[in-house]
């Protein structure tokens, strides 16, 4: 009688954990872990991340310029002003360059 106890409780210790993982062979859940970026999919991420901070430079820089401008008017040029402009033509030509590369990305 003990041993058929025994054998009755096993055997639903090893039916409880197969019948609660709902595993369906046909159409397998995906499993939510890390995944691993590709050369590629890491070389994206951070043309973009390099992109956003381009274009966050590049606004401060532009809003920079017109306080310098109302001093041109006024007869005082920044000595930075210059060196402000040419951030600018760099900058904006290398988002220009990054947004023409990600448009044309298949």
């Amino acid at each position: 009688m003990r041993s058929l106890s025994c054998l009755a409780l096993g055997a639903m210790l090893v039916a409880i954990p197969s019948g609660s993982q709902n595993v369906n062979p046909s159409n397998p859940v995906e499993i939510h872990a890390q995944k691993h970026l590709s050369p590629e999919e890491m070389r994206e991420r951070f043309a973009n991340v390099e992109l956003q901070k381009d274009a966050k430079e590049l606004a401060e820089l532009c809003a920079s310029v017109p306080p310098d401008m109302d001093g041109v008017k006024h007869g005082v040029l920044s000595k930075d002003v210059l060196e402000k402009l040419k951030r600018v033509e760099k900058l904006s030509k290398r988002v220009r360059e990054q947004l023409t590369r990600i448009s044309a990305a298949p």
